[in-house]
């Protein structure tokens, strides 16, 4: 049976991010451009130790503050996507709308157990050492429609993954994983709400 289901988590306030990252990736390019004339000038003044250290430190802050710069940006405006083809479900992270970076291909067979990080069974997951916590979402809170799913996988060691989704990639991933993957304090979202209401 072939199945393919895909969806993203957006990062809140995606234009203000936007607009940062923008900012942020000018000052980077600044620090760069700084950094590559100051090497420039040192391999002009290599016979004169004074101008050489003057123009090798302040290469080496600019290259820091390149690097510190390129860094934060690509921390600004993340969003993930998540697609389940099948046999695995792929997790990547998605720089500023248009750089992608794989994160996890996990394995259907792979995956231990699935829930709602509101159950007491991630807690536990979350507390064990041996255990490794991935997060894949950039919001503190999820979207409307949306939970924070966990996904608990032997993915080169055991790992914690937190997804921000529609109950949708949950009902799909069952179909495909084994039943007893499902933890069985599970609750549908729909359940859940009443019952916060």
């Amino acid at each position: 049976m072939d199945l393919f289901y895909e969806e993203s988590a957006k990062a809140k306030n995606g234009e203000k991010k936007e607009k940062k990252y923008a900012v942020l990736n000018v000052f980077s390019n600044i620090f760069l451009v700084l950094a590559i004339l100051i090497s420039v000038l040192f391999v002009f003044f290599i016979p004169d130790v004074g101008f050489m250290i003057f123009f090798g430190s302040g290469a080496l802050s600019s290259f820091g503050m390149w690097f510190v710069f390129f860094k934060w940006k690509n921390m600004t405006n993340v969003s993930y996507d998540y697609a389940l083809v099948t046999d695995e479900l792929r997790i990547s992270k998605v720089i500023n709308t248009n750089k992608r970076k794989l994160v996890a291909r996990i394995a259907t067979e792979a995956i231990i157990q699935v829930g709602d990080v509101d159950a007491s069974s991630y807690d536990r997951f979350k507390a064990d050492p041996n255990i490794k916590s991935v997060i894949c979402t950039s919001n503190e809170e999820a979207a409307d429609g949306k939970f924070f799913m966990y996904i608990l996988a032997d993915d080169n060691g055991r790992k914690l993954f937190v997804l921000e989704c529609r109950e949708e990639l949950l009902i799909n991933l069952m179909r495909v994983t084994k039943r007893t993957a499902l933890d069985r304090d599970y609750v549908s979202q729909e359940k859940k709400k009443q019952q916060q209401v």
